[in-house]
């Protein structure tokens, strides 16, 4: 199971950027703009997560540690 996280910033076209804490992805946010997901098998469960949770965001996923 990875640990996932989500960015508190949305990005410049608005999005909310999901990231796979154990994969070592060098474009993290900083720690106090992650926001927990929790641990899930893969990132497809984790998007289905975020948009449980923030259900009027919207949400993309890195392209370097969720693909």
């Amino acid at each position: 199971m990875d640990r996932f996280i989500i960015n508190s910033e949305a990005q410049a076209n608005g999005a909310y950027e999901i990231h796979n804490m154990s994969k070592g992805c060098e474009h993290l946010p900083m720690a106090q703009n992650q926001n927990q997901l929790g641990f899930f098998a893969t990132w497809d469960l984790a998007l289905k997560r975020a948009r449980t949770n923030w259900p009027r965001e919207k949400i993309s996923l890195c392209q370097i540690c969720c693909k």
